[in-house]
């Protein structure tokens, strides 16, 4: 009798990545030097469909994508339901070549359920996890812009393409390159106007409508968002005698200190500009207690434009006939009517009552987009290639393209024949830059409804 010893040739991980490929999204490269399953991430448990991470057999060759929201937020949680939509949708067409894609929502929400993180820590955190875990090739979010551009650093060098549906601050432009090209396009996009847009607009409104709104002051948010938007704003603003004082802040107490500091001269009107819907709650909360704010009117931004707004500060509702603010327009038109529709079938909510949720639904078509050329064109996707494929879809001159489901098939093959397209948005059109890659749209002012209970737009600002 005799026997055979077999031995069995193991080869090292050096890296995640070499796990991903081996054996599919969810190991990782231990310290031993073998592949061994990740432990799942708190904040990252939902997705769609919803045994995607939990029964990855029942997906083979799914296309992955993440999502990181602040689900702690109404309008986010809107924005959640707008990549389902979209993902519902783009699946009931078959998908891309007959694979699905997937989403993993990620919260990036402070809350100690979760960990001790902040919110910006949170999302950083949640899109390593992504990208070096699961290895997804786009992320659509976070919102906010300071969020955006900390994600995107934290995860550029592993090539995945960062698509922001609300991040607005100036500071994104040119953040990734300076001057991108189809061959190195950039890895950071959004769907939402930049500031430089939104702070014109506020300067012209008040100009125009309070001309004799000369003196004002502005209280902003320290960071991308809040400190850019304040410095276009002053800049446009600030001419033909008009003046701006401007009060930052940081923490919380800085930002109560800046909120009584601001009535003290007594302006017609007082700007607050933060990218936190809390923030604006704990504005007005604090003005209607304080005698000095008893004339002054305010402004607020796309952040406050949200029903918590309204029920965070009901206490304030006094306050709210002297409350204006912008925001990116309510989209109109048969693109967004049809996802009007869609969306209020699905989740029984008014998209154009959630700012940026049709935003949203367009970023993430856009990733789909990308992909198909990216797959077709590169035979693999990735954040790289969705990003050439992006740059696709603003061709001039080209007839307009709606994003529906219906056309999902028309523009794949278009882009994988190499065919540049030109489509339109729910969120409206979306001509990108080709040496910035940024879009442009109109911005609204609105107010508060006399009952209190709805934000309405009372006029439209196109720069176009």
């Amino acid at each position: 009798m005799s026997c055979t010893l077999t031995r069995e040739d193991v080869t090292s991980c050096n890296k995640n990545a070499d796990c991903r490929t081996a054996f599919g999204a969810g190991l990782v490269c231990g310290a031993s030097g073998l592949c061994e399953r990740a432990p799942p991430s708190p904040r990252c448990t939902t997705t769609f469909p919803p045994d995607l991470l939990t029964r990855p057999k029942n997906y083979e060759g799914v296309i992955t994508i993440g999502a990181l929201m602040d689900r702690s937020v109404e309008t986010q949680r809107g924005r959640e339901d707008a990549i389902r939509l979209a993902t519902t949708q783009v699946n009931e067409e078959r998908g891309l070549d007959g694979r699905p894609f997937g989403i993993v929502f990620c919260d990036v929400a402070e809350n100690s359920q979760y960990d001790s993180l902040k919110r910006a820590d949170a999302a950083v955190a949640s899109a390593r996890y992504l990208a070096d875990v699961l290895g997804v090739p786009a992320i659509v979010g976070p919102s906010a812009s300071g969020d955006t551009i900390a994600v995107f650093d934290a995860i550029k060098e592993q090539g995945v393409l960062v698509i922001s549906p609300a991040a607005s601050s100036p500071a994104l432009t040119g953040h990734d390159v300076a001057t991108a090209t189809d061959q190195d396009p950039g890895l950071l996009w959004r769907t939402a106007t930049p500031d430089t847009v939104q702070g014109a607009a506020i300067a012209r409104h008040l100009t125009t409508s309070f001309p004799t709104a000369t003196n004002v002051v502005v209280v902003n948010e320290k960071g991308a968002y809040g400190t850019a938007l304040a410095d276009v704003f002053t800049a446009a603003f600030q001419k033909d005698g008009r003046t701006v004082r401007a009060i930052p802040y940081e923490t919380a107490s800085q930002r109560d200190a800046a909120i009584v500091d601001a009535a003290s001269t007594k302006p017609p009107f007082v700007l607050f500009f933060s990218s936190q819907t809390a923030d604006a709650v704990a504005f007005l909360n604090a003005a209607t207690s304080l005698a000095s704010y008893e004339n002054i009117s305010f402004f607020l931004t796309d952040s406050a434009a949200n029903p918590d707004l309204l029920s965070g500060a009901a206490g304030a509702a006094s306050l709210f006939p002297r409350v204006v603010g912008s925001r990116p327009a309510v989209p109109e038109g048969p693109t967004f009517e049809l996802f009007k529709t869609s969306y209020n079938a699905a989740f029984k909510k008014d998209p154009g009552a959630l700012a940026f949720v049709p935003h949203t639904y367009d970023a993430t078509w856009l990733v789909f987009y990308g992909a198909a050329w990216s797959l077709r064109q590169e035979k693999a996707v990735t954040g790289i290639g969705i990003a050439r494929g992006l740059r696709k879809l603003s061709a001039p001159g080209a007839a307009e393209i709606p994003i529906t489901p219906a056309n999902w098939t028309k523009v794949a093959d278009a882009l994988g024949a190499g065919t540049p397209v030109n489509v339109t948005g729910a969120s409206g059109k979306l001509d990108y830059d080709p040496v910035t890659e940024e879009t442009t749209g109109a911005i609204d002012i609105w107010k508060i409804s006399a009952d209190g209970k709805a934000i309405e737009s009372s006029t439209t600002i196109d720069p176009r």
